[in-house]
């Protein structure tokens, strides 16, 4: 045999020696590939049964969250409106409030004015019975004569 029938020989054993290190090496990457896809699995499932029922509470909680954000705004709803229909009616009372102030003062102006024109009337009619009585008591002194 000659040296270029010996060196592709070792050439070629080289190569196959090579193909087989690679293979073998691709082998133990992917043995070591599904260890990890395993192991990643597991640890998934695990993740799924523990978290579950966490999810479910956090779900619970946002409906019961919602429920009570609802039941909230139906009370705030529910407060705004009792507030406007007080504010409403106090407005109502106030304005005949106010009109019977003014009919009350105005009536009150009416006795006043008619008070005072009766005590004028009374003084005017104490004066006139005064004089009255004067004149009587004149009257009698000079007529009968008696005399004080």
């Amino acid at each position: 045999m000659g040296w270029a029938e010996t060196v592709t020989a070792i050439s070629t054993a080289i190569i196959a020696l090579a193909v087989l290190v690679a293979g073998l090496m691709v082998v133990s990457i992917l043995r070591r590939f599904d260890e990890l896809r395993t192991s990643i699995e597991r640890t998934v499932e695990l993740l799924e049964r523990d978290a579950r029922p966490t999810l479910d509470s956090a779900r619970r909680l946002i409906e019961d969250a919602q429920h009570v954000v609802s039941s909230v705004r139906g009370e705030a709803d529910g407060i705004v409106h009792s507030s406007k229909d007080v504010r409403e009616r106090l407005d109502g009372l106030m304005r005949r409030t106010e009109e019977r102030l003014q009919d009350l003062d105005a009536l009150i102006d009416v006795v006043q004015y008619e008070v005072e024109e009766t005590a004028l009337d009374v003084a005017a009619a104490l004066r006139t019975t005064r004089r009255g009585a004067s004149v009587l008591r004149t009257m009698k002194r000079a007529f009968l004569g008696r005399g004080r």
